[in-house]
């Protein structure tokens, strides 16, 4: 008699357990609901919810971390994302939002070490080359920065802010035709991509190329690119 009550008592306490860690993950998940409709504050009262059911939640505090982020609370943002990784080490979203936290704060060193391990853990995901480029253009490494940009378009060829930032490292060594080239196949992709007009209409400038030069300034200030209608009027007099 008393095995069975024992028996009994267990599966209750089984049930109680999954019942709890089922509404730690409905909140969760009415959580990413909320904050795709842009209600932010709900957003936070239900994830708010999920940890409270469940501390444990890596998942949870990650999301707690973008809303903080998308609320310009980068400090808090930062606490969450590393209590995040913190919990679960293999969190890939959480690594990568904890490296774009520090980003935010320009704190490039500190960012180095959370963007590693993303890349570690997903190394067939495209984001965490792009982050990691631009993490270490910032750091001045410059063979390393396009290294990753090269392997992000590899990965995704329609990554267009790879182009984009592999372009401007070319600009600033003044290898001008491939900087032209990346900027080009962003527009490819993008037609709409203002800064991609303006930095080839300076790219065409520095090559005495007044002419496509001034067509792309045109074509940026079009697109209302801030700078654009300046370079315009004192470059193409």
């Amino acid at each position: 008699m008393r095995l069975a009550n024992y028996v009994i008592l267990i599966i209750i306490s089984n049930i109680l357990y999954l019942g709890c860690s089922s509404s730690s993950e409905s909140w969760y998940e009415e959580a990413k609901a909320r904050m795709k409709k842009g209600d932010l504050i709900t957003a936070r009262e239900a994830i708010e919810k999920a940890i409270e059911k469940n501390p444990g939640y890596s998942e949870a505090y990650n999301l707690r971390g973008v809303i903080n982020f998308q609320e310009k609370k980068i400090e808090e943002a930062i606490l969450d994302y590393q209590k995040s990784v913190d919990l679960k080490p293999s969190n890939y979203l959480g690594q990568l939002n904890l490296a774009a936290a520090f980003m935010e704060k320009n704190a490039w060193k500190d960012a180095i070490n959370p963007i590693e391990k993303a890349v570690k853990i997903a190394p067939d995901s495209s984001a965490g080359y792009l982050q990691r480029g631009i993490i270490r253009a910032a750091l001045h490494q410059i063979d390393l920065s396009k290294q990753d940009f090269k392997t992000c378009i590899k990965l995704n060829p329609k990554e267009i802010n790879a182009f984009y930032n592999r372009g401007n490292l070319y600009f600033q060594e003044g290898k001008l035709d491939s900087a032209i080239l990346d900027f080009e196949q962003t527009i490819s992709l993008n037609s709409e991509y203002g800064k991609s007009y303006y930095a080839l209409g300076l790219s065409y400038y520095k090559k005495n190329n007044f002419e496509k030069s001034c067509l792309a300034f045109n074509q940026a200030s079009k697109l209302n690119y801030p700078g654009a209608k300046d370079a315009l009027k004192n470059l193409c007099k």
